[in-house]
């Protein structure tokens, strides 16, 4: 009997606590005025928007569970005429009813399509929670400022900073597809739409039923030289809509804004590949493939941090000194897959390990049995593709291993002749060292990166600079098409199984100044935390911790 009772109290405690969670209002605790009064500010306006209509549009949504299926609905929309733009300031008083019940208010700019990705007003919608209503009180006063979004870092500090840092990849020897260039395709850049998946967010978000992608011909050119792309900016970057206020799905990536900080810089690099073909010969083949790694770097150039994605994951951000380098060059190994297949090309930061990849499911994971088989830095099994400043003395002695001064650590040297090497493993939270090898890697050199590409802002592209320190924004005209389109590079815009053939074909990638995901460029994303990513067997974080040592000059 007693149980019984303390099972019904136990039960309806439950309930009472998933009623409270489940309820529609985040208003409740707070008094709010029935009307606000909003003193909306426009500042710095370019040149550009004189004589355009500009309004605002008040949107008000009731979405405490972001998977609800009407919780991207407005519950109530309005919109205010402000008029033609006729100076540099502009304003608007208006008093704005609130509903009796709310959780999102997004204050959005109209009419500035002119001007998208040349200048940002700040975040566009600017979104207001009941709570921050309620501490601001019924009379609110907004500045929308607008700034350049032109990067203010002189393109000789690109060039170099990208230079210093340009990575040595490491293959299996037998890879087939090795990081090549996209301005091959210039003269067949023709854009295509295809339908949006009906989950899609965008859907909802910004109205948009369709998205954008280029069918590339398959042709493999006799000379298909590698070329790295970067992109050098100061690490306070900012999007809109990545507010803690702001609802998933309206983050904006040509509205961006860059801050001086303390001077910290982020490169980032972009590795462009023909095809990807998947961990098994059964999935995620597409048509182009972008990879990207990042590095935080100092205001005086020295490295800090390094970020590494893939599979649409962070997969490393850790500190420089937890991986091998050469004279500030990281030493980068590129997954091949298994059962033959050739790999979806994902990055890491160490050598001689696998990651078993979720398929999706058990019967998937049962069929294709996924993985990520990351190469040794081994010159009898793997080659290398190295920057072009990379001197054969550089090369003759590289350290794989932390290299600590930790006395208990041991070194050896091998040659050519060496057995593959192994690296340290995470084990029970702890890593297990193993011996710091030194390998000549003179013969390993398959290529050199023949060119270092500076991706320039898209909005800018060709354009007259207004605050750009070199003065000018031209691009090759191999190249402007690529930088400006939105939308995915390949002809595979959607995921499709093909059951006759046993094969997936995955989702072509977005292009580099648009990315979705949670890759670095142009997002709030940057090293600055230790993470790594892990999967179905395995994680991609650290083989070993090193310190100031491990770096090899």
């Amino acid at each position: 009997m007693i149980h019984h009772k303390i099972l019904l109290s136990s039960i309806f405690v439950l309930v009472t606590i998933l009623q409270c969670k489940s309820t529609p209002s985040e208003t409740a605790v707070f008094n709010l005025p029935s009307q606000v009064s909003f003193q909306l500010k426009l500042t710095n306006i370019p040149k550009e928007m004189n004589g355009e209509s500009i309004s605002f549009s008040y949107t008000f949504y009731l979405c405490p569970d972001h998977k609800a299926k009407d919780c991207y609905s407005p519950i109530l929309e309005n919109q205010y005429e402000l008029g033609k733009i006729k100076s540099n300031f502009a304003s608007l008083k208006l008093n704005q009813s609130l509903p009796k019940e709310w959780t999102h208010l997004a204050i959005r700019i109209r009419g500035i399509e002119k001007i998208q990705g040349k200048f940002s007003p700040g975040h566009n919608p600017y979104w207001y929670s009941p709570e921050e209503i309620h501490k601001l009180g019924p009379n609110i006063t907004k500045e929308f400022r607008f700034v350049s979004q032109e990067n203010k870092i002189p393109n000789r500090i690109q060039e170099t900073i990208a230079k210093t840092f340009a990575p040595i990849l490491v293959f299996h020897k037998d890879k087939k597809h090795l990081p090549s260039n996209i301005e091959k395709y210039s003269k067949f850049f023709a854009n295509k739409e295809y339908p949006l998946p009906e989950k899609d967010l965008r859907r909802k978000t910004i109205g948009q039923k369709t998205w954008n992608y280029v069918d590339f011909p398959d042709f493999l050119p006799t000379q298909n030289p590698t070329h790295l792309y970067y992109h050098v900016r100061y690490a306070e970057t900012t999007v809109s809509g990545t507010q803690y206020t702001a609802l998933p799905g309206f983050r904006d990536n040509t509205n961006y804004w860059y801050e001086v900080g303390n001077g910290d810089m982020v490169v980032s690099y972009y590795i462009w590949y023909d095809w990807n073909e998947g961990p098994t010969k059964f999935g995620n083949v597409h048509q182009g493939d972008l990879e990207s790694y990042a590095l935080l770097i100092s205001k005086n150039g020295k490295p800090k941090r390094i970020l590494l994605t893939g599979h649409n994951h962070i997969l490393l951000d850790t500190d420089f000194r937890n991986i091998n380098s050469v004279n500030n060059h990281p030493i980068l190994y590129v997954a091949k897959g298994n059962m033959g297949a050739d790999g979806g090309n994902p990055t890491s930061a160490y050598g001689g390990y696998t990651v078993k990849l979720n398929a999706g499911n058990f019967l998937f994971n049962y069929i294709s049995d996924p993985w990520d088989v990351f190469p040794t830095f081994d010159p009898k099994e793997s080659i290398l593709i190295v920057p072009t400043d990379l001197s054969d003395k550089e090369l003759t002695s590289v350290k794989i291993g932390p290299g600590t001064l930790n006395p208990k650590g041991k070194t050896q040297q091998i040659n050519h002749d060496s057995n593959e090497l192994s690296h340290d493993e995470i084990a029970n939270g702890q890593l297990n060292q193993t011996p710091t090898q030194f390998v000549d890697a003179r013969r390993m050199v398959k290529q050199r990166i023949e060119k270092l590409v500076m991706w320039e802002e898209p909005g800018w592209v060709n354009q007259t600079s207004v605050e750009d320190p070199d003065g000018h924004h031209r691009v090759e005209p191999t190249l402007s098409s690529f930088f400006q389109f939105q939308g995915r590079l390949g002809k595979h815009p959607r995921t499709v199984l093909k059951i006759g053939e046993l094969k997936q074909y995955g989702e072509s990638p977005e292009n580099a100044p648009f990315k979705t995901n949670i890759e670095q460029h142009y997002t709030f994303e940057r090293p600055q935390s230790d993470r790594n990513h892990t999967d179905r067997d395995g994680n991609y974080g650290p083989k070993f911790y090193g310190d100031d040592s491990t770096p090899q000059k």
